[in-house]
């Protein structure tokens, strides 16, 4: 009759008075469940399928509310309000002050520079902290690049270019990332590189690694590629 809210009272009270009435656990089961109360109906469902364990719809109608409860809890637990400012929408880099004692590198106003890099590299192979505020420049910056290209990204290589480098695996070896630097020349127009992902993880200088790889794309947006994805290729030059 679809009377789920008279069908919810009369298992209710037929519950109250007999707490083994398996017929009342599961009609009231039933009847949360068309009302949208899942959690609820879980529970009774969860408590017939105990008492019942080879009724296969008993445990059908389990497996579906748990699979909605699971569903719904997930869904919550992604959601983000649509006033809520980002992390990246709060960080205010104006209100940043850079001490004069520190001896870093530094990213003025402007444009990134190719001295900011080759500085960073030379300030990170020291043991050396970056000033958050041109960590979070860099952070900023390549995700403003990141948002506006597309998922798939078709790379050429320039006819000034001899050579295209494609790097599996850092996981986190920034003296390695240096290494590949060495041998391969650093990032430019005419040297460009393919960073096949998992950037970070396992090594000891992960922070290293994705702030020196997230500078070189801010640098070189259109020569400086990075991809997600887990690769068995280490370095080669094409």
């Amino acid at each position: 009759m679809e009377s789920y809210g008279y069908a919810l009272s009369d298992a209710t009270t037929a519950l109250d008075i007999d707490r083994t009435y398996i017929k009342g656990y599961y009609r009231r089961a039933s009847a949360n469940m068309a009302l949208g109360k899942f959690k609820k109906a879980l529970t009774d469902f969860e408590a017939v399928k105990k008492a019942r364990p080879k009724d296969q719809d008993a445990v059908n109608k389990y497996n579906q509310c748990n699979k909605i409860v699971h569903q719904q809890a997930f869904a919550k637990a992604i959601a983000v309000e649509s006033s809520k400012k980002s992390v990246a929408e709060s960080i205010n880099l104006d209100t940043m002050v850079v001490e004069e004692t520190y001896e870093g590198p530094r990213w003025e106003e402007g444009e990134m520079a190719v001295e900011f890099m080759t500085g960073l590299l030379d300030w990170l192979k020291d043991e050396k902290k970056l000033h958050r505020k041109y960590a979070y420049k860099i952070l900023l910056r390549s995700k403003e690049i990141f948002e506006v290209q597309p998922s798939l990204v078709a790379v050429s290589i320039p006819d000034s270019s001899d050579r295209f480098t494609v790097c599996g695996d850092i996981h986190g070896q920034f003296y390695d990332l240096l290494n590949i630097f060495t041998l391969n020349g650093l990032p430019s127009q005419d040297n460009p590189y393919l960073f096949n992902g998992d950037f970070v993880d396992r090594g000891s200088f992960s922070v290293e690694v994705i702030l020196s790889l997230l500078g070189f794309k801010v640098l070189y947006p259109d020569h400086f590629f990075m991809s997600r994805g887990d690769v068995i290729m280490t370095s080669y030059v094409i």
